[in-house]
């Protein structure tokens, strides 16, 4: 499809002026695009949330043609559930290979107790989505908080993160379910977890020798949902987004082994303090033997006190060069008040942050750095959008 160009302005900074940009529709009525992800001959990929068998799109930027590749799995698509998170094989070129996160109703029956999410690798063949292998199963899911966002890490290993599945009761004997299930390390809920690519599990993962079956994945615990993941160049950080509940949406350095405290703590919340939030109508007590030493609080928190939530979703490190002045900042989208943000970066303090677009096209799903060095957004009223320098 042609270009669309929509509007031609000045980013708003919060502390001077960006530099000016333009955003353009590409492709519009695509449902709800969850995940962008560029194969290396420029084609932009993507999930689509909403659909009933799994299945990705691939976009050619330079005609507009659209093609879609479906696979056999039925997915459980409701509410915030679907198909989600995507990541192409490095090798993808030769290969063909690429990896899913995407909802599933346990044994196909559909009940609250058979809410699951999946981490598969499939391969592009034809026309078709074949070949699926499951290497990370029966992860706890609800209509809510399934998290499912997918990154290969500098260390050729695999990240998923996982939300703790609202009120999804507990599918271990003895565990506590409802938010209680993130600082469990024998569910499959409220965590990150590092694999390799052929669904074995590193045996460098912090509970690898502590922990049983697939609970070996975990690499970090304690997360109400986190919507976002981004390896930073040179430093080989992982950072992430992660959902608070009416406040306090946080913005986390994703460390080995820790833990980030939900249901007891909550945003940048010191351990040892206890805090009690009106909004919420919750006492976040972040106290404890067994969090003395693993919490980790996040790095910043977005509407804290008794203001609403952004409902933040994923993020990037800018790479291209389209922005010469934007190399090497964090990006990152908001779903609640459709925003995107950019933050420049010292070490790992925040030095400032732009607000680049504010509510002007909805809900933001996901961003992406094409080759051309344009910033692709995607939309939940089912846009795929780009931002490119106003000089063009």
């Amino acid at each position: 499809m042609p270009w669309l160009a929509l509007l031609l302005f000045f980013g708003f900074a919060l502390s001077q002026p960006a530099p000016s940009f333009q955003l353009e529709e590409v492709a519009r009525n695509l449902g709800v695009p969850w995940s962008l992800k560029f194969a290396p001959d420029g084609r932009l990929f993507f999930t689509q949330r909403d659909r009933a068998r799994i299945g990705v799109s691939a976009l050619d930027l330079s005609s507009g043609r659209i093609s879609t590749y479906e696979g056999e799995a039925a997915v459980r698509d409701e509410g915030e559930g679907g198909v989600m998170g995507l990541e192409l094989d490095p090798g993808f070129a030769r290969n063909n290979r690429l990896y899913i996160c995407y909802s599933y109703w346990k044994e196909g029956v559909q009940n609250e107790n058979n809410r699951r999410n999946r981490l598969s690798s499939f391969i592009l063949s034809g026309s078709r989505l074949t070949d699926e292998k499951i290497l990370l199963d029966d992860m706890l899911g609800w209509w809510n908080h399934n998290g499912c966002r997918v990154v290969w890490g500098p260390d050729n290993k695999l990240y998923v993160s996982m939300g703790d599945a609202g009120d999804a009761p507990s599918n271990v004997p003895g565990e506590f379910g409802y938010a209680a299930k993130a600082q469990s390390s024998r569910l499959l809920a409220g965590k990150i977890f590092r694999l390799n690519p052929d669904g074995s599990i590193p045996s460098d993962n912090p509970f690898f020798y502590q922990a049983t079956g697939a609970a070996r994945a975990i690499w970090t615990l304690g997360h109400r949902n986190p919507q976002g993941l981004a390896f930073q160049p040179g430093t080989g950080l992982l950072w992430s987004t992660e959902h608070g509940p009416n406040t306090r949406d946080e913005l986390n350095i994703i460390r080995k082994g820790k833990n980030y405290g939900w249901p007891r703590c909550t945003g940048i919340q010191p351990f040892g303090t206890v805090l009690t939030v009106s909004a919420d109508n919750i006492t976040f007590n972040c106290t404890g033997g067994d969090l003395r030493e693993s919490y980790q609080p996040a790095v910043r928190e977005y509407a804290g006190g008794n203001e609403p939530t952004i409902a933040p979703s994923n993020l990037l490190f800018y790479t291209g060069n389209a922005f010469p002045q934007w190399k090497g900042s964090l990006f990152f989208v908001t779903l609640k008040t459709g925003r995107l943000y950019r933050l420049e970066l010292k070490g790992e303090q925040i030095v400032k942050e732009d607000l680049l677009i504010n509510n002007q096209y909805g809900r933001l799903r996901d961003l992406a750095v094409g080759p051309d060095g344009f910033i692709y957004l995607s939309t939940d009223q089912g846009q795929i959008l780009r931002l490119r320098p106003g000089n063009l």
